[in-house]
């Protein structure tokens, strides 16, 4: 089947993935948030008659509205977390809400900020779990992965209204070694001198420092001043322990540089996932929170946005460099085989 039963007990942010990636899986691309109610109903009637607490499958059979009590009040939690994905990315969410909001509807035609949006929902979700049931997950190697700093270094353009760079290894470029790169970054960005020589005991093989992304502003006058942006990507699960905010990047500028770049560098770290609410917060609450620890927290509520404004930036500015953007359309067509193949997972019963 590809996907568990709706997962009741889990967090509203991760039924609300579900409740995308079973509208994904559906051939017809449509999901009635009313069958989210009978699955409530059913899990409750199996907690007072059956010791386990087992629930069973339902088919889709119709679109009627919910009830009052406790399984309103879930299905409100739901639909209030679909608007606040929907509010947050506009053309960007791939999937359309209706007034009445108990249907979710994927677009027949995705643009590439929806496709990214799918992209980083599916790096996401890639494994057995709360959502998929282990026949089928997605294929993420390291070629995926890759992709995501794609569109990470493609969304950075967009965050700084200027230059971004793939600076991760392996990079686009034939991997030129560390300095190399980083005196072509640096010559383009007009700020600090990367060394010549590495110092005595820094690394003989430096690849990238955990720096992924190095993205800029230029300045009119391009003199120093500017929006400096230093980016992390973190695409699988651990990325919490992925923070250059601070040490990573103080020991980046004091160890390849003489003199450093007079611009201060934003710390910043994407991930495909969704930063949930938590903690008796809103997601807002976690945010002011994890940004002081991790600096600008570029998620899947900002990633598709930007990217968007990156492309758009890209070919209105042929002169600024903004690499990765040819990825862009490897990262639509794999989210449309992944689609095919969630449904063909699935069969005809979502």
């Amino acid at each position: 089947m590809a996907l568990n039963v709706a997962p009741l007990k889990a967090s509203t942010a991760t039924v609300a993935d579900w409740v995308e990636l079973a509208t994904l899986a559906n051939p017809r691309g449509s999901y009635a948030l009313s069958r989210l109610k009978r699955f409530w109903d059913t899990h409750r009637e199996s907690e007072d008659t059956d010791p386990e607490g087992q629930s069973r499958r339902e088919d889709d059979t119709d679109d009627q509205g919910v009830g009052g009590g406790d399984d309103a009040a879930f299905l409100d939690a739901i639909t209030d977390e679909l608007a606040e994905r929907y509010q947050a990315l506009s053309e960007s969410y791939p999937f359309e809400i209706p007034a009445s909001g108990l249907r979710l509807t994927l677009h027949n035609q995705l643009n590439s900020g929806q496709c990214i949006y799918l992209f980083c929902l599916l790096l996401s979700n890639c494994k057995k779990g709360d959502i998929l049931d282990g026949t089928w997950v997605p294929p993420v190697d390291n070629r995926v992965r890759d992709l995501f700093q794609a569109c990470s270094t493609v969304a950075a353009a967009g965050e700084v209204n200027g230059c971004a760079i793939s600076f991760g290894w392996p990079r686009p470029d034939d991997n030129p070694v560390f300095l190399k790169k980083l005196h072509e970054v640096y010559k383009l960005f007009g700020e600090g001198k990367p060394r010549l020589e590495r110092l005595p005991g820094a690394p003989k093989m430096a690849k990238d420092e955990a720096i992924d992304v190095i993205a800029w502003k230029p300045t009119n006058d391009r003199a120093a001043g500017t929006y400096y942006l230093l980016g992390q990507v973190a695409s699988g699960d651990n990325w919490e322990c992925k923070s250059i905010k601070g040490g990573p990047i103080e020991y980046f500028h004091r160890t390849w540089f003489d003199p450093p770049p007079a611009s201060d560098a934003i710390a910043s770290i994407f991930i495909p996932h969704i930063v949930p609410p938590g903690n008796g917060g809103t997601r807002k609450d976690r945010l002011d929170l994890w940004t002081a620890k991790y600096g600008t927290i570029l998620y899947r509520l900002r990633i598709p946005l930007l990217a968007m404004q990156g492309l758009t930036f890209a070919k209105q500015n042929t002169d600024w460099l903004i690499e990765r953007v040819g990825d862009i359309k490897d990262i639509e067509t794999w989210v449309a085989e992944q689609v095919e193949a969630l449904r063909r997972a699935s069969g005809n019963n979502n």
